[in-house]
């Protein structure tokens, strides 16, 4: 386990620890020779380095661990740190929980409350489809680990889990205001809408679109793996798989947004809505997060939310 982290370095601290080199850009000196500029990283940030000593990094490429040397600094009012020494160090030699962001909630937890909504569906042929996927240990498994995005929202170990638990809950409040809806599609869309993120992303060093990711995408892929499940159940009524089918191909709201098709009917309307939701609230809560305890009221412009947030005075 790290005894140092990103976020705790301070300026005059001696670091001597492993991280992730997360960028290197090699520049000529004037007087000869190279120098580098670096970004550390690990679960909780980065940081900007340097190394005056260009050819330190010449065995080091991006995305590989490495053990760092040096001194922590303030340059053009940020911190980075000064590297005296770097070198590569094998995969094995490092606890990946130290360089993937966690989930704060109890996982266990989240992934029982899910199974409860499961456990609520009556229609018999949405109950089959859904206990298929809960009855693959592999697919159950990745759904607790997986992030659900990059960097823009739940962007951690689990975060697939507490968005999809968060949608259902959406979900069941806008069922209770608008009674013509069907809690059943309701459910079974919600727990399946972003299935296909848990082959969208990799999460070894950090989290990354997978190849399958980038071809695809969750929407696409999150379709297939239905559809696929659908054929191996007798006597699934056809309308019933196009509206989970649709379902899910809408999600997103709009085509700009990545979705393929408009929501055609209520549900489909819920669902992009709590799904949307739930991925903004996530955005200003992160943005909350990072300025607490600061005397700052506006925030810098957010490039997702397309504003800056207002923190208020009490931040």
């Amino acid at each position: 386990m790290k005894s140092q982290f990103v976020s705790e370095l301070k300026e005059g601290q001696a670091v001597k620890e492993k991280f992730i080199l997360t960028k290197k850009i090699v520049k000529d000196k004037r007087d000869g020779g190279y120098y580098a500029i670096l970004e550390l990283s690990d679960r909780t940030g980065n940081i900007d380095a340097i190394s005056w000593d260009g050819d330190l990094l010449s065995d080091i490429s991006t995305d590989d661990f490495v053990f760092v040397t040096g001194n922590v600094a303030e340059y053009s009012g940020r911190l980075q740190v000064v590297v005296n020494s770097i070198r590569a160090i094998a995969d094995d030699e490092i606890d990946a929980v130290d360089f993937l962001p966690q989930c704060q909630d109890d996982i266990d937890a989240v992934m029982r409350e899910i199974r409860t909504f499961k456990e609520r569906v009556v229609n018999k042929s949405l109950r089959m489809l859904l206990d298929s996927f809960f009855e693959d240990q592999q697919v159950m498994s990745l759904l607790r680990l997986a992030p659900a995005a990059k960097k823009v929202h739940h962007a951690y170990l689990g975060g697939l889990a507490v968005h999809t638990l968060s949608v259902l809950k959406v979900l069941d409040s806008i069922a209770s205001v608008y009674d013509f809806l069907d809690p059943d599609l309701l459910i079974t869309a919600g727990i399946l809408h972003d299935i296909g993120k848990i082959y969208e992303y990799n999460y070894k060093k950090r989290i990354e679109i997978s190849d399958r990711g980038r071809l695809l995408g969750h929407i696409v892929i999150g379709s297939e793996m239905v559809s696929e499940r659908i054929a191996r159940l007798t006597g699934f009524p056809e309308d019933l798989a196009m509206k989970i089918s649709h379902m899910i191909l809408s999600h997103h709201g709009e085509v700009e947004w990545g979705s393929p098709k408009l929501p055609a009917f209520p549900e489909a309307l819920a669902l992009h809505f709590a799904d949307n939701l739930d991925s903004k609230m996530e955005m200003m809560k992160q943005v909350f997060d990072k300025h607490r305890g600061t005397s700052k009221q506006w925030s810098d412009y957010h490039p997702y939310l397309d504003r800056e947030i207002y923190l208020g005075n009490d931040t």
